[in-house]
């Protein structure tokens, strides 16, 4: 039987777990490296862009995982990816982490919004995730600017680059 504290508990490790697969990824997209995404993405996962163009209208890309570890694991800009506010639900063997982020390309803050990333318990529950990886990834993108970004997300994190 599981007690209230061990069911927290065991709560905590598993949002932890979560927490550190979509900072791996973040870390994997920084690195350009296809290897790390490839090893916290299921290769039929979902990535699905919103964004809307200049006259509104919302539209969207799509993405398999393979495709994504493949594309952004090559060779390219500098990227860094954050995250803050975090929410992470942990239902058995299915997680849904949403949090708002930032996205700066060369030091500059390219886009902004929200991730909404579902997980699954693979079988390598023995992993440094816990057998979490992700099945899909839907986010939003302000391409409006830093300073449009730090209007829509005031507790987003301070540049994380000097100011020249």
């Amino acid at each position: 039987m599981v007690s209230c504290n061990d069911a927290e508990s065991l709560d905590q490790v598993e949002q932890s777990a979560i927490a550190e697969v979509v900072q791996y990824t973040f870390d994997g997209l920084a690195a350009h490296d296809s290897t790390m995404l490839s090893a916290v993405v299921l290769p039929k996962a979902n990535f699905q862009r919103w964004a809307s163009d200049s006259a509104g209208v919302w539209r969207t890309v799509n993405l398999s995982g393979a495709s994504f570890a493949s594309r952004l694991g090559q060779p390219g800009p500098s990227y860094l990816e954050r995250f803050w506010d975090a929410d992470i639900r942990v239902d058995d063997e299915v997680a849904i982490f949403s949090a708002p982020y930032d996205f700066w390309v060369e030091q500059t803050c390219s886009h902004c919004g929200y991730d909404i990333i579902t997980l699954l318990r693979t079988e390598a529950e023995d992993s440094d995730f816990r057998g979490w990886r992700i099945a899909s990834l839907t986010y939003t993108v302000d391409a409006s600017g830093e300073e449009s970004c730090r209007m829509r997300f005031p507790s987003m994190p301070e540049s994380p680059f000097s100011a020249n």
